[in-house]
């Protein structure tokens, strides 16, 4: 079922703004509810010994400040987690001070508290993520380099053979696939809907481990002022682990790590 998208906020990702946003102890407890999966308004509500309006004045807060993305489905208010602007506070206040102590904790509570999931924890599902990156550039220039430049900024990390290359076919059942060499690759996506300008909706199939799942991936750029919000959703349909979490993460690093950075220096 189609959903309908509520007028979008700008979203902030000034770092005050975030750090106004986490220094309240109920909307860090949202944050932690959302960071398992989505949920509605009066979802969240049931948590708290509190009224309904003052969960929803936290949810503002922390929509401002970029941290929650919403959507509705019919009546519902679904709120989603965007770790982009938590990213930001990372790399600005985390990583330098890494090498001193950060790394060295981190690994230490991940070697305590680690351990491989469970088979018992895989169970059909449906996973959604939705992200908002905002990219100082216009439009034109994100939907060239995210079609037509996509090996120019596609982390080599995220193939899975021996690719010279990342392409996307911006037609009507164009593949979106790594490319071999010879003929031989590995197809992603197909393009089931395109906007020319605005929008991409892909569809793919996710394997062992990571499935079997069917996936539906929606790109759209919002103008932005003299930038453009890139606007990222994901619903993956099947048999999945810790699916929203780690795609999560992972298209942070295509989108934001990738696309955006890529763009921001000016391309090649």
């Amino acid at each position: 079922m189609l959903t309908r998208r509520e007028p979008r906020r700008r979203p902030n990702v000034v770092l005050p703004a975030v750090w106004q946003a986490l220094a309240d102890p109920t909307r860090r407890n949202i944050l932690d509810l959302l960071r398992d999966r989505p949920r509605t308004s009066g979802e969240l509500a049931g948590h708290f010994p509190t009224t309904r309006f003052a969960i929803r004045k936290h949810l503002n807060v922390l929509e401002a400040a970029g941290l929650v993305v919403v959507r509705r489905s019919g009546r519902e208010r679904w709120n989603h987690l965007n770790a982009v602007p938590l990213q930001h506070l990372y790399e600005r206040w985390v990583s330098p001070y890494q090498a001193l102590w950060a790394g060295k904790l981190t690994r230490l509570k991940s070697s305590i508290e680690g351990g491989a999931m469970p088979v018992e924890a895989i169970q059909s599902t449906v996973a959604r993520v939705e992200l908002e990156i905002p990219i100082a550039a216009p439009p034109g220039a994100v939907w060239n380099a995210l079609l037509n430049e996509t090996t120019f900024w596609w982390p080599r990390d995220f193939y899975t053979g021996p690719a010279n290359g990342f392409h996307i076919e911006p037609r009507l059942g164009g593949k979106v696939y790594e490319d071999w060499g010879d003929g031989n690759g590995v197809v992603w996506y197909s393009v089931f809907g395109i906007n020319p300008g605005r929008s991409v909706d892909l569809e793919g199939c996710l394997a062992v481990p990571y499935g079997p799942a069917h996936t539906l991936l929606h790109i759209e750029l919002v103008p932005d002022g003299d930038g453009t919000l890139l606007q990222v959703s994901d619903s993956t349909i099947g048999l999945a682990g810790d699916c929203g979490t780690s795609k999560t993460e992972g298209w942070q690093q295509v989108f934001a790590g990738g696309l955006k950075a890529y763009v921001e220096r000016g391309g090649r």
